[in-house]
C-alpha cells in the first residue's frame, strides 16, 4: 500500500543517537507513514543500523549514498524528497532528537487548517517539524548549504504566500552528542553557514557585518564562546560572499517569517465551528496546541 506521509531524514555519522531517533517515530506511526532516512555518506555504524532498522519495520527505507563534499544538507533533503512515495512529506526530524507522540496530530492540523482556509498547496511549519505537498517542494528544492537551508525556504515560500506557522509545545527531546568534538564540528558548521547566508541573501551586506560586530561587542547574547567563533567567522566570511556567493534575487520576507505566517488555531476553530466542529484533537493534544 502506497503510504499518505512521507518522513525524510538526513544521517551523516549519526550512529550514537539514529536508533534511538527512529525507533521513536517508527513506534508511534502506522502503515501510513513511509519513514525514508537518505544516508549521507556516513563512515561510522550508521549503515548497518539502518539496515538493522529496515528489518525490523515494514515502513522504513533508508538510501545510502556515496559521500560527496560538494552535496550539503539542503541537496540531500532534496534527493528524499525526490524519493518519497508520499503525498506529504513531513521534515526537520533531526537524528539526534527523540520524538513524543505528535507527529500524527501535527499532520491532523495540517489538514483541518486546509479544510477550513480552503487551500491546499502550503507549507504549515510548527517548531522542528514541518508538512507540505511533495509537489510544493518539488517545485521550491532547497539551497544546497549547511544547516540554514531550511530558514532560507521558509522565507521563500512566505514571499509566495505558501507557508503559514503555528505554535505548539516542543514534541521533541534533544539527545546528547557524545564527544567533545562531534559538540565543536557541529557548531562550527552551524555557524559559519549561518553567517555566509546572512551576508549572500543581504541587500547590503556591509550593513549586515555591522550589525554582526554590533551584536559581538554590545549585545552579547550569543555568550562568549559563540561570540568569539563568529568574531573569529565575520571578515572571511564576508569576503567570501562578495567574491564569490552573492545571492542573485533576495525573495526573504522583511519580518520574521513565524510572525509574518502566524495561524491563530483558536480563533481559527471558533470562526469555522459551525461548518466545520472543533479540530481533530484529543484533550491532551488540545493542550499541547495551546487551544483553549
Amino acid at each position: 500500500m502506497k503510504p499518505i506521509y512521507s518522513i525524510c531524514i538526513s544521517n551523516y555519522n549519526m550512529a550514537d543517537t539514529l536508533e534511538i531517533c527512529l525507533t521513536s517515530i517508527l513506534e508511534q506511526l502506522d502503515h501510513r507513514y513511509e519513514i525514508l532516512v537518505v544516508d549521507d555518506g556516513s563512515s561510522d555504524s550508521s549503515l548497518e543500523i539502518l539496515e538493522l532498522i529496515s528489518i525490523r519495520y515494514a515502513n522504513f527505507r533508508y538510501i545510502p549514498l556515496l559521500r560527496d563534499k560538494r552535496r550539503r544538507l539542503g541537496d540531500t533533503r532534496n534527493i528524499s524528497i525526490e524519493a518519497a512515495r508520499g503525498k506529504y512529506i513531513i521534515l526537520h526530524l533531526d537524528c539526534d532528537d527523540k520524538w513524543n507522540n505528535h507527529i500524527d496530530s501535527f499532520a491532523r492540523v495540517y489538514h483541518d487548517i486546509s479544510k477550513r482556509l480552503e487551500i491546499k498547496n502550503f507549507m504549515l511549519s510548527g517548531y522542528q517539524i514541518h508538512i507540505a505537498p511533495k509537489k510544493l517542494l518539488s517545485r521550491n528544492r532547497y539551497q544546497n548549504v549547511y544547516y540554514t537551508e531550511d530558514r532560507i525556504l521558509w522565507s521563500q515560500l512566505a514571499a509566495k504566500g505558501k507557508l503559514l506557522c503555528i505554535n505548539h509545545k516542543i514534541f521533541r527531546e534533544r539527545i546528547p552528542l557524545k564527544g567533545n568534538r562531534k559538540k565543536f564540528l557541529k557548531i562550527f558548521k552551524s555557524q559559519l553557514s549561518s553567517m555566509i547566508v546572512s551576508f549572500s541573501y543581504s541587500p547590503n551586506p556591509l550593513n549586515d557585518f555591522v550589525k554582526y560586530l554590533r551584536r559581538i561587542f554590545l549585545k552579547s547574547d550569543w555568550g562568549l564562546y559563540n561570540s568569539l567563533l563568529n568574531l573569529f567567522f565575520l571578515i572571511p566570511s564576508l569576503a567570501y560572499v562578495i567574491l564569490f556567493n552573492r545571492a542573485k534575487r533576495i525573495d526573504f520576507v522583511k519580518y520574521n517569517y513565524r510572525n509574518f505566517c502566524n495561524v491563530d488555531l483558536t480563533k481559527l476553530e471558533k470562526k469555522y465551528l459551525i461548518n466545520h466542529g472543533k479540530l481533530n484533537l484529543s484533550k491532551q493534544e488540545r493542550s499541547d496546541y495551546f487551544l483553549d
